[in-house]
């Protein structure tokens, strides 16, 4: 069984838990969306202070060969350009630098030769490795430009003075010669940190924006949904009602009359001997219904049977379960009911007919009724074991001239009592 059938199973009947599933996944939605978009925000944010850092290095980088060609070039005999910084012309080229890059936030450049060898360094313990396995620079001496964020537990910025916890941008920059060969590769170092703050509050900004829009988005539909839910439960338990219910009595029909019985039947088996209490049974049956009908009309029968239905509510304790067996009989069980209480409430529902007639197309008709009562037995395997006994108890009545109670105890007893 796959996840779809799994929650149409526990969503098809019940409007309720469609609305919980709706809102869990809303809120994965919400938690979802946020998340990924905030880490969205922060690659833009992040992506254009690089972008900018770049730029700023690359353009740095090129007026910084314009200055310093003089000391960074040399020509030797029969060889084209190529880095010249060695010896003597290291010191004025650092001066020169550090007071050119004084106004920026440049805490560390490095010059690479094609060999990847460091031939200038802020940090002079640098110069002479080779970082032949850097891949960015790699990129930087094919002639592209490579810039990256990194955060930094601890760094030197130009004046030697230590930085900790910074943000630098490092952008991997190509040295072109004049003749447009590249020669070698800038790193430089600039130090970003003072976006970070900016960059947190832009991230923290767009992504509550972006939770509201979802909440507010959401919470219209859940609302919208809700009612919709409302409404179909309402329409689910008038359809229910609709199922249950006989609609010419307005008490429960037979089906629903079975259900509710078997239910009573179990329990009372389910019961220890010593504390079991029986199930009575009255099955009545309304006397000459055929005549009323015939000679009434159909309309009086109905408002007949309507009228035996509410008197008979009327007599009954508010658990007892009442149902229409079908046509004009009716079937009364009483839970822990024995014989002979559930002969005084047949008695008194017998008495409740004869008492006053009823109202049917204007007219006052006296109607009678034949009742049979039985209580459920040791030997009886179901219900409908029961309502059969109250079904054969109830011709009895009949047989013997209607308009009375007739008894049977258990199969094996027919004695009749009216």
């Amino acid at each position: 069984m796959n996840l779809y059938q799994l929650l149409n199973i526990k969503t098809q009947n019940d409007p309720d838990s469609l609305l919980r599933l709706l809102t869990i996944v809303a809120l994965i939605s919400i938690i979802t969306v946020v998340t990924l978009g905030s880490y969205g925000f922060y690659q833009v944010f992040s992506g254009f202070v690089i972008k900018s850092a770049e730029v700023d290095s690359v353009q740095l980088c090129r007026v910084l060969i314009n200055e310093q060609k003089d000391l960074m070039f040399v020509t030797p005999p029969g060889k084209k350009v190529e880095i010249g910084l060695h010896g003597t012309e290291i010191l004025p080229f650092d001066n020169r630098l550090r007071a050119f890059l004084a106004p920026f936030n440049i805490i560390k450049v490095k010059i690479y030769n094609p060999a990847k060898q460091i031939v200038y360094s802020t940090d002079p313990t640098l110069i002479g490795k080779v970082d032949s396995n850097n891949r960015r620079l790699a990129h930087a001496l094919s002639g592209a430009v490579d810039a990256k964020l990194v955060t930094k537990d601890k760094a030197s910025d130009l004046a030697d003075e230590t930085l900790r916890d910074v943000d630098v941008v490092e952008t991997y920059v190509p040295i072109v010669s004049s003749d447009s060969r590249i020669v070698g590769s800038f790193e430089i170092y600039m130090n970003v940190t003072q976006y970070r703050a900016q960059i947190s509050h832009g991230v923290r900004l767009a992504t509550s924006l972006l939770g509201l829009v979802m909440v507010v988005v959401f919470g219209f539909s859940y609302v919208l949904i809700r009612g919709g839910t409302d409404r179909l439960k309402a329409a689910q338990s008038q359809l229910n009602i609709i199922a249950i219910t006989d609609s010419l009595t307005g008490i429960p029909n037979r089906g629903q009359l079975m259900l509710r019985g078997e239910e009573e039947f179990e329990r009372i088996q389910r019961a220890h001997n010593g504390q079991r209490m029986p199930l009575g049974c009255i099955m009545l049956d309304i006397d000459h219904f055929k005549q009323v009908n015939d000679t009434k009309g159909h309309l009086a029968g109905d408002q007949i049977l309507h009228g035996v239905a509410q008197r008979l509510k009327s007599c009954l304790r508010p658990y007892d379960l009442i149902g229409r067996y079908g046509g004009e009989e009716f079937v009364i069980l009483l839970p822990d009911t024995a014989l002979e209480h559930s002969l005084l409430v047949a008695n008194r529902l017998l008495e409740r007919m004869r008492r006053e007639p009823f109202e049917a197309v204007g007219l006052q008709l006296s109607i009678t009724a034949s009742l049979g009562v039985t209580i459920s037995s040791e030997t009886d395997s179901s219900l409908a074991d029961i309502i059969k006994r109250a079904d054969e108890a109830m011709y009895k009545a009949k047989k013997s001239g209607r308009d009375r109670v007739a008894w049977m105890y258990d199969p094996f007893d027919a004695e009749i009592h009216s």
